[in-house]
């Protein structure tokens, strides 16, 4: 039976594996979906207490969270300590138990207000920002020039103005622009599949929502640039047929040009699909195992999902790993995932069938 295999190391004293305490593990990375802010990722494990073991992960200890199959450890996420709740068995204590939680370096942005940094029309004001902030940290580079707040922000929403801005995703801890999605967070070792196979993952469960059920549909959008400035863009057939329904962005675009436009039209659709999936390891194909660590958990990635729906014929299509959300026990480890289509992210890429248009000329969209 085909199982992964977690490692949890405390970095902060001399990367100390505190594995064979551990008794469950949580945690979720990602955002709800395509038009949400990033909030940071967070983790919660259980480990035995019976001796003091809660001195292995004190307050804001830097946590790894690793996991393999038959190959070596592949990070899927790095945290630090926020918190631990204690579970004391009464009596001889041997049952007493500490649950440790903590957040990624995203969510570390989320405390620290007031950061204030003069960067003008850059690629690379992420990596600025990660800079400016101790502990938090999101490295990248956008497709479209940034500039800074004017004024003293909050660093998670300087963060997440650029994402907005620039429409890409963070895959772990990389943010990655539109252009990098064929070179860098695109596999093809496996689809997601109702079947196992080598080179299928079997979700156990598979919803699809649609419409506002998803909370991506929108007819226009309002574009506010962080420095001042607004732009307003409307799919107007939809508009005229299911009534204003707006999209609210603020980007940190040195100058917004299409990017209400792309809200307005790539989120416009309300027969889209957004899935809610989820698979165990254990049900799995060893094969089809062994990529995951690689490609779904170190660097999510674009995968291809099949479905077969009630009546109708078998579909598939590119979609983004827009939250994933595990739970380890002994016995199974249980992946739950939210996929976000293509569509959504169908800002123009020259000469790539898969993300943007085969072709090498823009066709007059500027």
């Amino acid at each position: 039976m085909a199982k992964l295999t977690w490692r949890i190391r405390n970095l902060t004293q001399s990367n100390l594996d505190i594995t064979q305490y551990l008794r469950s593990l949580t945690y979720t990375i990602g955002r709800p979906n395509a038009v949400s802010p990033y909030a940071g990722g967070s983790f919660s494990f259980t480990m035995t207490n019976t001796s003091d073991q809660v001195q292995y992960a004190e307050i804001q200890d830097y946590i790894e969270i690793s996991v393999k199959t038959t190959g070596a450890y592949y990070v899927a996420l790095y945290g630090y300590v926020s918190q631990r709740e204690y579970q004391d068995g009464p009596g001889s204590a041997l049952n007493s138990t500490v649950t440790i939680s903590g957040v990624d370096q995203i969510a570390m942005f989320g405390p620290i207000n007031n950061v204030a940094i003069a960067e003008s029309a850059v690629f690379d004001l992420l990596d600025d920002y990660s800079a400016a902030v101790y502990y938090g940290g999101l490295l990248g580079s956008t497709d479209l020039r940034m500039d800074s707040a004017a004024s003293p922000t909050n660093a998670l929403q300087s963060v997440n103005n650029v994402i907005a801005g620039d429409g890409g995703v963070v895959s772990n801890r990389t943010y990655y622009s539109p252009h990098d999605f064929p070179l860098y967070i695109k596999q093809t070792n496996f689809t997601f599949d109702p079947a196992t196979s080598a080179s299928k993952i079997a979700y156990q469960t598979f919803n699809r929502v649609e419409g506002a059920a998803n909370g991506t549909f929108f007819t226009s959008a309002s574009v506010t640039n962080q420095n001042g400035g607004a732009t307003l863009s409307a799919n107007a057939d939809n508009v005229l047929y299911y009534g204003q329904r707006f999209v609210t962005v603020t980007t940190a675009e040195s100058s917004v040009t299409d990017t209400q436009d792309w809200y307005a039209n790539a989120f416009s659709n309300p027969d889209t699909y957004t899935f809610f999936m989820s698979f165990t390891d254990v049900a799995q194909n060893t094969t089809a195992l062994d990529f995951l660590p690689d490609d779904l958990f170190f660097e999510p990635s674009w995968t291809n999902v099949s479905f077969t729906p009630p009546g109708g014929v078998a579909t598939t299509g590119w979609y983004w790993p827009e939250e994933i959300s595990v739970n380890v026990l002994p016995d199974a480890t249980t992946v739950n995932l939210v996929m976000s289509p293509i569509s959504y992210y169908g800002r123009f890429i020259l000469d790539d069938a898969v993300f943007g248009v085969l072709d090498i000329d823009r066709l007059g969209v500027s």
